[in-house]
């Protein structure tokens, strides 16, 4: 039988030291690692041990910070809205409260004394207005509009001016939309007047310097980026043209004859007055681009038929801007700046000079800051500038200086244009039917009685002003005043007496027109009032106006007072809706957000936190492993003689 030998290995002393120390390594490190797991409360220390997780839980916890964020977004978006809620409120309770005084004091029992005393209360009112326009929450002016940071209700020109920004204040409540979170004091208050809008087309020439974006397309919509494509047909073929780059109208022009010259093509770009014009230098061309025409037609070049005729581009239309040169206004045709113009707000009136302005927002800066309390700006079609009252309680008119200024701008408040029915705050003008509405006593004592039926504008009643005086036989000439605004009589009889106009036949006409005058001894004409100013139709306004007329004992004025504050109150019970709305969608949201907030915390504990009991198990483990690579090496180690002989 036959015996086979036994094969013993042998492991050498260092391979053995290796072995040992690797595995005593591997098991301190995963006793760490679980001892880390336990300590921090995570399933992972560091995202290596985990991948997958670890970009999960990254994920979710971006999205549970941008989350955080839209709830302190909606939660002081909702404050703010609730504190302006709380304000209109407050409002709503004083205007009540003013109205009631009115009506009290409207009739005939109480005398000028009770009334002198009643204005000492709508005093308090509107300085109580002031007191809620000027209300902060969190350290910002809620009716501050965008500008929460500076105080938007301030004392001026014996009213109250609103100096606040008129935009709305946005908040992003998630990842795609934001929301208002505050309403304007204009709108609350009716702190600015309508606008004085010019009646002027002020749109500029076209120019190279003109930026793109300020410049409407030929189809009346902004010019989009793209590519043209040109293609000159038998000459240099198709070639491209990218607009990217182009900031002013002339960088086209440049880019698009740099263009064809890099492509070796005959075709030249120019701007013309209203618009591109191509000349394709002889071959026949087309004009394309990458966007399906989109491009080629926004500059109103458009052409799919090929053609060698100079393709004249269709009319774009520049936008006012605050940049817009002064020379370009109007397409050109510019503006007198050398009178410049007459402004008066209530008791103050101030001369804008603009012979030095070089831009519109030159223009603007100049009415601004004129100390009349009025704020001029760009109209939002960009074809115009629009003037606002900024004071409660005042009227604001705007006339010439001598020139043509103020109706080159088209902001004059009165020309001989303007309606009849537009005079008085919209309460228009009266004639007696078939009857004379005034007379007009000249200097010799000489009068002129004038009929005033069919008369539609201020240039019909100068027209039958001047008719009368001639049927009558009387030097008395009418025409518009050169300076400031009205209707201007001049009497030539020579004569010493005093040139009047009275009424007639109990007409309201005289004194709708302003005419209701005397001038002064020896001067030889007088000019009528501007009876068409801007007003605020606001609650401060019409507190103002209360309080005047109680001190006046002027029951109309009063009766007038308490209307306008009637007139108002339905507007501030709108916007008062409107901020609840707001407020409501609000906290509607904020709670939407608040459980996506928890939902998040729980799918990022689910990834990330730590299962406690898996873990203790984990970690007794790895030290029960670790103890016994102790004995093991303990056993190992333990040499003696014959380890070496071997």
């Amino acid at each position: 039988m036959a015996v086979n030998p036994v094969n013993v290995s042998r492991l050498s002393h260092n391979m053995q030291t290796q072995f040992t120390i690797s595995t005593l390594q591997r098991n301190q490190l995963e006793l760490f690692t679980a001892q880390s797991r336990i300590a921090s409360g995570r399933s992972y220390v560091t995202p290596s041990e985990d991948p997958v997780a670890a970009s999960r839980a990254l994920d979710l916890t971006q999205a549970l910070g941008r989350q955080n964020q839209f709830v302190n977004n909606l939660a002081h978006g909702d404050n703010m809205l609730a504190a302006a809620d709380e304000a209109i409120t407050e409002v709503s309770s004083l205007l009540i409260e003013a109205h009631s005084i009115a009506s009290q004091n409207v009739g005939s029992l109480t005398s000028a004394a009770e009334r002198s005393a009643e204005a000492e209360l709508v005093t308090g009112i509107r300085q109580q207005l002031m007191v809620v326009g000027n209300r902060q929450f969190d350290g910002r002016y809620i009716f501050g509009g965008r500008d929460t940071m500076s105080q938007p209700f301030t004392d001026a020109l014996g009213g109250v001016a609103y100096i606040g920004d008129t935009g709305d204040l946005f908040t992003r409540i998630s990842d795609e939309f934001s929301a208002v979170t505050n309403v304007p004091g204009n709108l609350v208050f009716g702190a600015l007047s309508a606008r004085i809008a010019s009646d002027v087309d002020l749109t500029p020439a076209l120019s190279e310097s003109m930026r793109v974006q300020d410049v409407l397309g030929a189809r009346n919509e902004p010019i989009r980026a793209g590519t043209l494509i040109f293609n000159e047909v038998g000459g240099a073929g198709a070639f491209r043209v990218d607009l990217a780059e182009a900031d002013t109208i002339g960088d086209v022009v440049r880019l698009i004859n740099e263009g064809a010259a890099a492509a070796g093509a005959s075709i030249t770009a120019t701007l013309a007055a209203e618009g591109l014009e191509i000349d394709p230098g002889g071959s026949e061309i087309t004009i394309g681009d990458n966007s399906a025409g989109v491009v080629a037609a926004d500059l109103g070049i458009f052409t799919n038929t090929p053609t060698d005729a100079t393709i004249v581009g269709q009319r774009l239309n520049p936008r006012l801007t605050r940049l817009t040169p002064v020379a370009d206004i109007a397409r050109g045709a510019g503006l007198d700046t050398q009178n410049g113009f007459v402004v008066t707000n209530g008791a103050v009136t101030a001369t804008v000079d603009i012979s030095t302005a070089q831009t519109v927002q030159d223009i603007i800066n100049a009415i601004n800051n004129a100390g009349v309390s009025v704020m001029a700006r760009v109209n939002d079609a960009g074809t115009g500038i629009d003037v606002f009252n900024q004071v409660s309680g005042t009227s604001l008119t705007i006339g010439e200086n001598g020139g043509a200024t103020a109706a080159d701008l088209g902001i004059r408040t009165l020309d001989t244009a303007t309606p009849l029915s537009a005079l008085n705050f919209a309460r228009g003008f009266d004639t007696k039917e078939g009857e004379d509405d005034l007379r007009i006593t000249a200097q010799d004592g000489s009068t002129v009685d004038v009929n005033l039926d069919g008369a539609a504008t201020i240039g019909d009643v100068i027209t039958l002003l001047n008719e009368a005086a001639t049927d009558a036989g009387v030097a008395v000439t009418a025409s518009f005043a050169e300076v400031g605004n009205g209707i201007r009589l001049v009497d030539a009889t020579g004569g010493t007496g005093l040139l009047s106009v009275s009424t007639l036949n109990a007409s309201t006409a005289a004194t709708d027109l302003g005419l209701d005058q005397i001038a002064d001894d020896g001067v030889s004409e007088l000019t009528s009032r501007d009876t068409n100013p801007t007003r605020t139709e606001g609650v401060i306004g019409a507190l103002v106006d209360l309080e005047n007329a109680l001190r006046a004992d002027d029951t109309q004025g009063i009766a007038a007072a308490a209307q306008r504050i009637d007139e108002f109150s339905p507007e501030v019970t709108r916007v008062h809706g409107v901020v609840g709305a707001r407020s409501q969608a609000m906290q509607s949201k904020l709670h939407q957000t608040q459980d996506a907030v928890q939902t998040t915390e729980i799918f990022l504990s689910e990834i990330r936190d730590l299962d406690y009991a898996a873990a203790a198990a984990e970690m007794q483990s790895a030290l029960t492993q670790l103890q016994a690579s102790y004995q093991t090496s303990s056993v190992l180690f333990d040499l003696s003689l014959m380890n070496f002989i071997r």
